[in-house]
């Protein structure tokens, strides 16, 4: 009698156990890692910067920094002979149109995005770092203001196509 007990007790214990080991589960489950994005070339983002006489967010372009190269900044100050590194923004004329590029700061691209989102794919050691921007972005407006980015824009095909050989050219320099 006292043996059928013993296995009693020990057949509810087993079944609390497995009872707390799923209870582990569903909250181990709930708990997890944030979701985050590899930009494989680029990704287009709504809400980004803000310009005079619009009222929403420009969208931006934003792909992952080659962080051993020199700052993109000087890459296009270099290139359109900027003069200045520092608040970068400048006229192109890109297949006959003006186009006004705006590179987004550190601060801005955290500012207006979540970068924690974005997977860095081109882990540098310390020692190759020469720029701590994991991630760079760029705006463009057209001569009458138009986000050149948007989904509807005359112009996203012929801006995608520029900044994607902006990037590549900075990628090989």
């Amino acid at each position: 009698m006292g043996m059928f007990h013993v296995k009693r007790f020990v057949k509810t214990l087993s079944s609390k156990g497995f009872f707390v080991f799923l209870l582990l589960m569903l909250a181990i489950s709930c708990i997890t890692p944030r979701h985050t994005v590899e930009i494989n070339s680029f990704v287009l983002m709504e809400n980004g910067k803000e310009v005079l006489g619009r009222e929403k967010g420009l969208t931006a372009f934003i792909f992952e920094n080659d962080q051993s190269k020199m700052p993109f900044a000087q890459f296009l100050a270099n290139k359109y002979d900027l003069g200045t590194s520092n608040d970068v923004s400048y006229w192109v004329t890109v297949d006959g149109h003006r186009l006004k590029v705006f590179l987004y700061t550190n601060d801005e691209l955290e500012k207006y995005f979540d970068v924690s989102q974005f997977m860095v794919t081109n882990v540098e050691t310390k020692a190759n770092i020469l720029t701590k921007a994991k991630f760079l972005a760029m705006s463009v407006i057209s001569e009458s203001n138009e986000d050149c980015l948007e989904e509807n824009s005359l112009y996203k095909n012929i801006t995608i196509q520029y900044l994607e050989g902006l990037k590549d050219e900075f990628n090989k320099s």
